[in-house]
Parts: structure tokens; C-alpha cells; sequence
């Protein structure tokens, strides 16, 4: 299996370094793989679903979503989440084949080459990733259903970055910085004539909001990632003003890396720019900013758009 490991480079919205010629019936899927929920894009699918696990014992496992791979099934979408900080470092491989699988739902054989992604900080672990499916076939049941993966090339993305690919032409021409708000870290990305000015990571995110509101709740037994849907349903109610100091700290966090007044125009992407979209305005941030359109997929269309740039997709 041929692997494109580079840190790609962008050149306005071009890439630059290792570009492959297209391969006659090689699919592309892109997979981002969340702390708190994992999206895909692939041929015939596009989606998300949790990065909650399970491998207790069901009595009717044809109720649930699955993966079997030998004799060991894994429930998708149930049961509970990784608490490892670094992605390199935790077995995704159930979650990855059902992803494959999800974005690649009208065929049974897949060959595919794959893009993944990855906190800036975090890439220079990228290898460990390429390890684990370099030279790789996966014979698995997808809900019951025999399925075979091979894996071609491989790019890894820094997340944040990423995202750049799905701006328009008039915002890649821009300096602009990319503020990637996710549940455990603020990926910064920064971009001057397409090209890469600042590529970071702040450990920071809404897991250690909700680990504040979890806290506030005493006497009650609730995790983190029960802490959206228990605001959603009313159960857990906040005031504004623990919003505007988790915004607050997001500001604080990042200054240390970026002046934010010396660019164009700043993208707020992520699924916390969505939660804080009422306590951010032009007051506050005192730069043109906005938040990205589609912000929860900005960056798996990004990945999308720069493979099939890649692999000369048209």
C-alpha cells in the first residue's frame, strides 16, 4: 500500500507536495474521527454517528449497529467514550471500519484511499496511524454483512487546516485565521497567501465545559457527554453567563498564538462556535469574523475537497 504522508501544504487551495495520478476504480473516503461524534464522506454516503463503544454482551445484537471482526462484536453509537486525549493512542478500528462501510454502502469490497484527521498538535504522530493499516486488508461484518476493505494511499489533515479547503476562492485569497473550536481542543490555523503561517493546538474545549456544568450538579451522576442532551432536554439549565466565560476563556487560550486583529477575516468552525454563536459578535472579537456555514462538517468537506485534489478527482 502506497501511504502520502506528508504534512500537505496549500498553495490557494492547491496542493503542492505529492500529488498522485488518479487510479482507475479507487474510491475516496474521508473520515474524521471525533472525540464525541465521527463523520464520513465517501462515494455513495455521507454522514455522522456517535464515538460512544460498546462490547458488553447484547441479548439481541440485531437491534443495534455493529461490527464483528472474528468472534468479537463492537456496538456503535452505545456505551461510552474514550477519555484518552491523544487519537493516535486509542483503538478506532471498529469505529473506522463502520465508517468505511457507512460511506461506502453500495458495495461489499472497498478500495479506497483514505484521508483521516488529526489535531495540529498531535501530527507528528501521524505514523502511528499509517502502522496500524499499512498493507492491511479488513475482513469484517458490517450489521451482519460480510465486507472486505483495502486501503491505497493514506493522507492525514491537520483539523483546522482542513477546513480551508472548504472556504470559498475569495476567502483562500485572504489572510484569515481559522479558529477550529472542538469538544477537547482549539486547533489555529492561519493562512496568508494560502499559505500556512500558524498551525497549532490549544488543549481546550466544550468537554471541559461540560465538566464545569457536571460539577455544578452536585449529587447527580451524570458524565460529560450526557451534558448536551440533558440541556437540550431542559434538564440542566445554564445561564448566560456561564457561556460568556467559557467564551472568554477560548480568547484567553488563544492569544498567547495569535493576535486575531492582524488578519482579514477570522472563520469560527466546530461544534462550539455553534454553541457560543449568541456570545460572539464584533463587540467582542473587534475583527470581521464569521461562523462557518456549515460548521460541525467544514472540516471533513475540506478533507474531501483537498483528496480529490490529491488524487485528481474531478
Amino acid at each position: 500500500m502506497e501511504t502520502t504522508t506528508t504534512n500537505v501544504n496549500a498553495n490557494k487551495g492547491v496542493i503542492t507536495e505529492g500529488a498522485n495520478t488518479k487510479e482507475e476504480g479507487i474510491r475516496i473516503t474521508c473520515i474524521d474521527l471525533g472525540n464525541m461524534n465521527i463523520k464520513y464522506i465517501g462515494q455513495s454516503g455521507k454522514g455522522d454517528f456517535s464515538s460512544k463503544i460498546s462490547t458488553d454482551y447484547k441479548a439481541y445484537e440485531e437491534g443495534y449497529q455493529r461490527i464483528q471482526q472474528d468472534d468479537k462484536i463492537t456496538y456503535i453509537g452505545i456505551g461510552s467514550l474514550s477519555r484518552e486525549f491523544n487519537k493516535v493512542d486509542r483503538d478506532y478500528t471498529s469505529q473506522l471500519l463502520y465508517a468505511l462501510a457507512k460511506a461506502n454502502n453500495d458495495i461489499d469490497i472497498i478500495e479506497t484511499n483514505l484521508t483521516l484527521l488529526l489535531p495540529a498538535g498531535q501530527m507528528d504522530n501521524k505514523g502511528k496511524i499509517i502502522e496500524m493499516l499499512k498493507g492491511k486488508e479488513f475482513n469484517f461484518k458490517f450489521n451482519g454483512v460480510d465486507k472486505m476493505v483495502k486501503v491505497h494511499k493514506i493522507m492525514v489533515l491537520p483539523e483546522g487546516y482542513a477546513s480551508f479547503y472548504s472556504l470559498s476562492e475569495e476567502d483562500k485569497d485572504k489572510d484569515i485565521c481559522i479558529l477550529d473550536l472542538g469538544s477537547r481542543t482549539i486547533n489555529i490555523c492561519c493562512m496568508i497567501n494560502g499559505e500556512i503561517e500558524t498551525l497549532t493546538t490549544v488543549k481546550y474545549g466544550s468537554f471541559d465545559f461540560y465538566t464545569k456544568i457536571k460539577n455544578l450538579e452536585k449529587g447527580e451522576d451524570y458524565k460529560e457527554e450526557d451534558i448536551p442532551r440533558l440541556i437540550k432536554n431542559g434538564t440542566i439549565k445554564v445561564i448566560e453567563k456561564s457561556y460568556k466565560e467559557f467564551r472568554d476563556d477560548i480568547l484567553n487560550y488563544i492569544k498567547p498564538y495569535v493576535n486575531i486583529k492582524t488578519y482579514q477575516k477570522i472563520v469560527l468552525t466546530g461544534g462550539t462556535s455553534l454553541m457560543l454563536e449568541k456570545e460572539l459578535d464584533g463587540k467582542v472579537l473587534k475583527v470581521d469574523y464569521e461562523v462557518n456555514e456549515d460548521a460541525l462538517n467544514s472540516n471533513i468537506k475540506g478533507a474531501y475537497e483537498a483528496s480529490k485534489i490529491m488524487w485528481e478527482v474531478a
